[in-house]
């Protein structure tokens, strides 16, 4: 617009013009400016693409609870794309749902096989340390039986999941079901078992940080702090880094709770999750002009916090809000919706199952050149029940093949000790041993 001989440069700039901007602050000094302006071209726009770039740039900074609103948005706007269940599995791994993370990476593939994160979410599969371990021996009934237990605790059932619990601790003694059964009985009962779970895995910080709680409870104060003192070095994610400042704040340790979030806030300086943390410890402590401050900082990063914004009104509130993972559970459920004709069929998540459970055991072209000719000669029923993975045996089964016919029979003998179900896994041998034969 021209006035006399002056250019009148509008004040209202496109969203295009701040989502350039933000790109130039792709630093990671400079990432709060960038989502600031990435959020302001999303405010202009609307545009999914828009949403999943903010909600990159705030998995960057360690922001989940704000990258998953965004990849919320995006998904809800654009639909669910290998980009979104990549910056989904991003997600996951902050919180540490490990299992949502693998669907989610599984599904960008399959959605996307050749875009931007492929590469990525093929390496991130291959190489991350998934956790998982071989069942016990003999604990395969107990097992059936905890999950009776879970399914109960959830629906309320409080009587009979405890019920449950005890059955399933009997049949097997397991620090699953021992952590399991020491959430379910008194503070004065449970440390038995959950110093059984903590003991049986030193590595994980949930046994210990329910044993802290307990003793505490039950009125050993000392045990309880020595134990919170342990679970502290263990805790790697935003789940068990909630978990913790939880009982801390329950136990009247908010010196420790704030000590972990200012360790987490080193290494993600913007993250808002870790600074709600920072702030409610803060004001648990009685120091509420820092509190102010972290809390101001936290919703410069993310004006559209539901919980900050709710301590800003309310700034006698020092109670947690932590219902977060909701959503992200929920946006998980979306990976379901996948249309049937874009999945990986079954033998190709069977392949997949075994290169990744025996990576570094055989080479992958050893395992797609022996497993299709035993897929065949199964029936419809078997495949099903192989791919459903009702049955564990059968991806037990083939990993033991596997190993004896590639000459690994020390490694397949300490597999076989740790299965569960031996008289069935040596009757599922037997008839591979008959199919590969006839082939």
């Amino acid at each position: 617009m021209i006035q006399g001989r002056r250019v009148v440069v509008p004040f209202e700039r496109p969203a295009s013009y701040w989502a350039t901007r933000a790109r130039r602050h792709y630093t990671p000094a400079r990432m709060p400016e960038a989502a600031r302006l990435m959020r302001k071209a999303l405010e202009k726009s609307g545009d999914p693409a828009t949403a999943l770039e903010l909600a990159r740039i705030y998995t960057g900074m360690g922001c989940y609870t704000a990258a998953e609103k965004c990849l919320s948005q995006a998904i809800a706007r654009g639909g669910l794309t290998g980009n979104a269940c990549f910056t989904l599995a991003e997600c996951a791994l902050g919180r540490g749902e490990e299992a949502l993370a693998e669907h989610a990476l599984e599904g960008s593939l399959r959605l996307d096989p050749q875009g931007v994160f492929s590469l990525q979410a093929q390496y991130m599969l291959e190489s991350y340390p998934w956790q998982w371990e071989a069942p016990l021996p003999r604990s395969a009934r107990g097992e059936a039986i905890a999950k009776k237990a879970q399914r109960a605790l959830l629906a309320g059932r409080m009587d009979e999941a405890r019920d449950y619990a005890w059955r399933a601790w009997e049949k097997s003694h397991t620090w699953q079901n021992a952590m399991l059964l020491g959430t379910l009985l008194p503070p004065e009962k449970a440390g038995r078992y959950l110093r059984f779970a903590a003991e049986k895995r030193p590595g994980m910080p949930m046994p210990r940080l329910l044993l802290a709680r307990a003793c505490f409870l039950a009125g050993k104060k000392e045990d309880a702090a020595i134990h919170l003192c342990l679970a502290a070095p263990l805790c790697q994610n935003l789940s068990q880094v909630e978990s913790f400042c939880i009982i801390a704040w329950e136990m009247e340790k908010s010196e420790e709770a704030l000590a972990l979030a200012n360790q987490q806030l080193s290494q993600f300086p913007a993250g808002t999750d870790y600074l709600r943390l920072k702030y409610i410890s803060l004001k648990r402590l009685g120091m509420d002009e820092d509190a102010h401050r972290a809390l101001e900082t936290l919703l410069e990063i993310d004006p559209y916090d539901a919980a900050a914004q709710w301590y800003r009104r309310h700034p006698e509130e020092k109670e947690p809000q932590m219902a977060r993972p909701m959503l992200l559970q929920a946006l998980g459920y979306q990976l379901n919706v996948i249309p049937r004709r874009l999945r990986e069929g079954p033998l190709n998540r069977l392949l997949h199952l075994m290169v990744m459970s025996l990576a570094g055991e055989m080479d992958a072209e050893q395992i797609y050149h022996l497993v299709p000719p035993v897929w065949r000669r199964m029936s419809p029923a078997q495949k099903k029940s192989c791919d459903e993975r009702q049955e564990p045996h059968y991806a037990v089964s083939f990993a033991l093949y596997l190993l004896l016919a590639a000459g690994r029979g020390k490694k397949a003998a300490e597999l076989f000790r740790a299965a569960p179900g031996k008289k069935r896994l040596m009757r599922t041998l037997k008839r591979i041993a008959q199919w590969t034969e006839k082939e």
